[in-house]
């Protein structure tokens, strides 16, 4: 669920993410302003890096200004200061102070739940997302810029998830759009869940979500999925299945080594999560728990986890601004990771997707029958419409009243575009 920042009282606070020492980015519902407490220059931005100093204070700073202070706390520490399982042994507070010389690194991954692949079509606009935890709780869509303008004429919104019949999930939207998200959508959970990779199609009145059916369901995390998912966002935010140890429960210590690396590590096309170790016993031993872990415990618990299998050692690389790569790019230095993987992910073939191209502008194409709400606009269906719907309601072997709902109409199927 997201928070409340004192900072910025008026808006969300959706997602915190640490990235160095003292150094979070946080990333917001709607854009916010501030004086960027580095260059000065007014900014406005829904996501804002915050370095909070010794004394508790909370300054926002420009992302641009928080990769160069995190690429030069970088540059000045030893690169070839490393943790050697062969030195000797230090005792009580010296060894705690000689701890964890390894710099951190900055894990840095573009929002898949944020549009992307975003194209002109001869009826609008059409981008891609995956949907995430907190477009369920907040009830929105995420906009491209694009579309923000286009969307003051959207009278509804449904969504296709291979029933006869879509979903609407708003209408009359009316002022509902705040910066680059539209609110007030009615997701139906019980139809979809975060990691959904959902096609959206912006015509002049009329905003279509859609799901893209896989040939056969796949079993994830004990959920059952039946539309194309990005196995990212299924890493990051589907509930852990805890695996206990053939001789017990898996320890606490270890639950949140795992946890650690899942919520704030680099995550890859197959669902897996990796962080570099110094990362890992940074961000462990500042959680706020019960105890206070140290860096030797935590790379025990990581031993102890790899030697049974639950995690595993893999190589990234590290670039010249400080940033995490995956895999290993040449020429830059590599980086010990520690892996882990939540869910065992299917790997699918591109053919296992039922729709695997959408029509193009010019293609023509097959449009299905369906409820089009126009009670708003002060108008009623004609007999037709009344008579093609029972018709297609009663050929779909649907139960219940053949009656076209009230303030609906129906379309008929047609084909679009050129032949």
């Amino acid at each position: 669920m997201s928070a409340r920042d004192p900072q910025f009282p008026h808006v969300e606070l959706i997602e915190s993410t640490r990235t160095h020492v003292r150094w979070t980015l946080q990333q917001y519902s709607a854009p916010v302003s501030f004086p960027c407490h580095q260059c000065q220059r007014a900014v406005t931005d829904s996501v804002v890096a915050i370095k909070t100093t010794s004394s508790g204070r909370k300054l926002p700073h420009c992302t641009d200004c928080h990769r160069r202070k995190v690429t030069t706390t970088l540059d000045a520490r030893d690169q070839h200061s490393v943790f050697d399982a062969t030195a000797p042994e230090l005792d009580g507070k010296e060894s705690e102070a000689a701890e964890d010389p390894e710099p951190e690194i900055v894990i840095q991954q573009a929002d898949p739940g944020r549009p992307h692949d975003v194209v002109r079509t001869e009826s609008g606009l059409r981008w891609t997302f995956v949907l995430r935890q907190h477009h369920l709780d907040h009830g929105y869509c995420p906009l491209p810029a694009q579309a923000v303008r286009r969307m003051r004429t959207v009278k509804v919104v449904h969504l296709d998830y291979g029933r006869a019949f879509p979903t609407v999930l708003s209408a009359t939207l009316g002022k509902k759009i705040t910066g680059d998200r539209l609110r007030g959508m009615g997701w139906p959970q019980t139809q979809v869940m975060p990691g959904l990779r959902i096609t959206a199609d912006l015509g002049r009145t009329r905003l279509r979500l859609s799901l893209t059916p896989l040939e056969r369901p796949v079993h994830v995390a004990r959920r059952k999925f039946l539309h194309d998912y990005d196995p990212r966002v299924i890493a990051r935010e589907l509930p852990a299945i805890t695996q206990p140890d053939r001789k017990g429960v898996t320890s606490s210590l270890e639950l949140l080594v795992q946890e650690t690396i899942r919520k704030l590590g680099y995550l890859d096309e197959e669902g897996r999560a990796l962080l570099p170790m110094p990362n890992l016993v940074s961000n462990v031993r500042s959680h706020r728990g019960s105890q206070d872990w140290s860096g030797e415990a935590v790379r025990a618990a990581v031993d102890g986890l790899i030697r049974r299998q639950h995690l595993r050692w893999a190589t990234g690389s590290c670039a010249a601004d400080g940033i995490l790569n995956y895999p290993a790019r040449p020429g830059e230095r590599t980086v010990r990771l520690v892996c882990y993987t939540p869910f065992v992910v299917p790997v699918r073939k591109q053919e296992q997707l039922r729709v695997v191209h959408l029509p193009s502008a010019a293609s023509q194409h097959g449009v299905a029958g369906h409820l089009m709400k126009i009670g708003h606009l002060g108008k009623q269906p004609s007999d037709e419409a009344r008579a093609a719907y029972s018709e297609a309601h009663r050929k779909a072997g649907l139960t219940g009243s053949h009656k076209l709902p009230k303030g609906h109409t129906y379309v008929r199927p047609h084909k679009r575009g050129a032949s």
